[in-house]
């Protein structure tokens, strides 16, 4: 059923919001965390790194000699070397020591020394562009020596950290691909859920499908006979009733027509509701049903002075539907213009195409739909305190509505208060 399908959905829909938030800000806190932790760890090592550095340049300083860089005693001291650098400045701003192996970020490391721009104590992260057209980071730091209060020099130090940052590019990827097999399952998750939850709700609306049906089947029968009986004893010729009993006839005779009517519609609306009911849909011409379903409320129209137009088109206009069910709808609305528009009034009706769709709108001139209540209008047995005044069981926009939906169209209202009421049917020209 199509009401209970979109329910579906937007349960689906619902659910897979609210759980894909709470999986993604939880990725999002975990990948955050683990960077900090990464990058503080960065920070810290290249701080370390400059302050080991320091005190070499502090021996320089006071010593007055530099001292040779031993070889590394083993291959992890010589792979961790390859890695760090460090730069040691005199008080003049004169380069006395140095090593860096990384030569991509000479280049950068120079320019950054030249400018000065970083302050005692301060480490930084800095990216690259490489002559092989990637990127590549490193982590540097700044320390400062001072002797007696005096300016002795300075240190840049730090180390690549390309590898380290590519593993948190592959970790984000990873958490991505993780996410992505997280909402398929979310999804799988969230059609049992919905599927569960909505199996005891349509077996229960079904049972009430099954129940009006029934009853209103059961019903017209006996209403038939107690009909056929008043039309009995109306002719009786030989026992003449009185004037009030006759009157009391006419009224219940009135009373079950329209208990008639309202079952038919209730049994209409159930058949409508039941999947299991088919129907069959052709190529209609539009133009001309609406022609004739119009011609047939003309002279009730007449009656009560208003003026029905329709517009004709110069070229036929074709829907795919129901031809009953199409011309039970413009019924409906053509019914329902003429019992609210005052005397005097006017009703227009017109067809046109736009994109796919066939339009078919009834527009009638009187006192319009309050604002408050079109969103209701189409709701079975709903009448507006306006309206109650006319006859009605508030059953036949419902009808109109639920006929619209059983051939893949839509049905709409617009009002504009003390003016005119539009209702506006939408109709596909191909299945």
């Amino acid at each position: 059923m199509k009401l209970f399908s979109q329910f579906r959905k937007k349960l689906i829909r619902q659910y897979m919001q609210l759980t894909c938030l709470i999986v993604f800000i939880l990725i999002t806190l975990i990948y955050a965390f683990i960077g900090s932790l990464v990058y503080n760890n960065f920070i810290s090592q290249a701080h370390m790194l400059a302050m080991e550095e320091i005190e070499e340049l502090n021996y320089i300083v006071n010593e007055n000699n530099v001292p040779l860089d031993l070889p590394p005693d083993n291959s992890s001291s010589q792979k961790y070397l390859t890695r760090i650098f460090y730069y040691m400045y005199d008080k003049d701003n004169r380069l006395i020591k140095m090593s860096n192996k990384i030569d991509w970020s000479r280049a950068a490391i120079a320019s950054m020394a030249a400018q000065d721009t970083l302050q005692d104590g301060q480490s930084k992260i800095h990216m690259v562009f490489t002559d092989r057209n990637d990127f590549r980071f490193f982590v540097i730091s700044r320390e400062s020596i001072w002797t007696n209060g005096q300016y002795s020099g300075k240190v840049y130090a730090g180390f690549d950290i390309s590898h380290n940052l590519m593993f948190l590019g592959r970790l984000l990827l990873w958490l991505i691909l993780l996410l992505i097999c997280t909402l398929f399952m979310i999804n799988k998750a969230a059609n049992f859920m919905a599927n569960k939850a909505m199996r005891p709700i349509i077996e229960s609306f079904e049972k009430q499908i099954l129940f009006a049906a029934n009853a209103s089947h059961e019903l017209r029968t006996p209403l038939s006979v107690l009909l056929s009986g008043l039309d009995v004893l109306k002719d009786d010729t030989d026992n003449k009733l009185s004037r009030f009993s006759q009157e009391i006839l006419a009224d219940m005779t009135g009373e079950i027509l329209k208990m008639k009517a309202l079952i038919s519609n209730m049994l209409l609306l159930a058949r409508c509701d039941s999947s299991a009911v088919s129907f069959q849909k052709s190529k209609l011409p539009t133009t001309t049903i609406l022609e004739n379903t119009a011609a047939r409320f003309k002279t009730i129209a007449a009656d009560k002075d208003i003026t029905l137009t329709v517009s004709n088109n110069t070229t036929e206009l074709y829907a795919y539907a129901n031809y009953n069910h199409v011309e039970q709808i413009l019924s409906i609305l053509l019914d329902n213009a003429i019992k609210y528009t005052p005397k005097n009034g006017k009703i227009s009706l017109q067809a046109y195409t736009s994109n796919d769709a066939v339009i078919i709108s009834v527009t009638n001139t009187g006192a319009g739909i309050p604002a408050k209540d079109l969103p209701y209008v189409f709701e079975r047995f709903y009448r507006s305190t306006a309206v109650q005044k006319h006859e009605g069981s508030g059953l036949g926009l419902s009808i109109a509505k639920a006929l619209a939906e059983k051939n893949n169209g839509a049905i709409s209202v617009q009002s504009e208060e003390n003016k005119q009421t539009t209702f506006t049917l939408y109709l596909l020209q191909k299945d």
